[in-house]
């Protein structure tokens, strides 16, 4: 049999050393050139002359389906107790091309059309139940909905594709479904706002909700919903995002690394979008994510809310706390009564 060269595996380690430095260096130099493109793309100034504008752009970025006509789903409402001052219900939904969605509703039992409506969005293994306090004692989301609702808001949490399988089974691949969404033109991202602004739909055609007072709160995932479903959504009058906003060209995730977004929109500038209209961010000190930039974002926020005349209606707030909901209730009485 002819025999070919060999060599020790370790003679060529240096060149895939280099191969891998060079992709880092290419990247960084990228980012850099990005960075600055960015600073172009949008201002303060330019977006206040221009909201609509870029807010078109922004669901580009996101993709399909997000430029689809949204279906009014029909609804299959059940009844499951009364709960102090709400009753609350199981919500379904179901669409003609096969989606179906789900959340609780807890509706105020009085003068429910003249309440705040909002949104609790849980965050990475969670669930509706689990954010409204039904499992778990609502670990480190520290009764959000309830605390909510307690303080006289109706409230819709919505199911996203983040459960802990562990636990509640129906085993799935965020990141291939995400993929596949990609392949379409789309997002994972663009997906879940649909069905947001689809069941939004429904709740004002038929549950008597105030288009004045629709507001969303949501942690970790759950804040990065909520910053991006209000920057999509003008209909969502007020946002408090909790334990999300950080630089996420720092702490890259793939479902939420977008096409072209480091040289569109980066966080502060997908909730600048949501100026002038109310926004409460709010972050742990002993939270990872607050070492990865969330100072320098909000920072960068603020500029747009000036545009406006609006600093009143930005607030950024850290607590001693870690991946968690301020215990306390500034952030939530921001948020209430800016929608009532």
């Amino acid at each position: 049999m002819k025999k070919y060269y060999s060599e020790e595996m370790q003679k060529d380690t240096p060149y895939r050393a280099g191969f891998l430095s060079g992709i880092e260096e290419f990247l960084q130099s990228a980012k850099e050139k990005a960075t600055k493109n960015r600073e172009q793309f949008i201002t303060p100034n330019a977006y206040k002359a221009a909201p609509e504008s870029y807010r078109e752009k922004f669901k580009d970025m996101l993709g399909f389906p997000l430029r689809e006509k949204r279906e009014m789903p029909s609804v299959e409402k059940i009844f499951v107790c009364e709960d102090g001052n709400v009753n609350l219900y199981r919500m379904s939904f179901s669409f003609t091309n096969g989606l179906r969605y789900y959340g609780l509703y807890f509706k105020q039992k009085e003068n429910s059309e003249e309440k705040p409506f909002v949104f609790g969005f849980h965050g990475g293994a969670g669930t509706p139940e689990l954010v409204s306090s039904l499992h778990l004692n609502s670990t480190n989301y520290n009764h959000l909905v309830r605390r909510l609702t307690d303080r006289g808001a109706s409230v819709f949490a919505p199911q996203l594709l983040l459960w802990k399988t562990d636990d509640y089974g129906n085993a799935y691949d965020r990141l291939e479904t995400d993929g596949r969404l990609r392949q379409l033109g789309g997002c994972i991202t663009a997906l879940e706002i649909y069905l947001m602004q689809c069941a939004l739909d429904c709740f004002l055609a038929n549950e008597n909700v105030n288009e004045n007072k629709i507001g969303v709160a949501g942690m970790s995932y759950g804040g990065m919903y909520a910053i991006n479903f209000a920057a999509a959504d003008t209909r969502i009058k007020a946002c408090y995002s909790s334990s999300f906003v950080c630089d996420v060209f720092q702490w890259v995730k793939d479902d939420w690394s977008y096409q072209n977004a480091q040289n569109t929109f980066a966080i502060a500038e997908t909730a600048a979008l949501i100026a002038p209209r109310p926004l409460v961010v709010a972050m742990g000190v002993n939270d990872p994510a607050y070492q990865k930039g969330t100072d320098n974002e909000c920072q960068r926020m603020l500029p747009y809310y000036q545009a406006f005349d609006k600093i009143e209606n930005f607030k950024y707030m850290t607590f001693e706390g870690v991946h968690e909901v301020d215990k306390n209730d500034e952030e939530l009485e921001f948020l209430l009564n800016a929608l009532r």
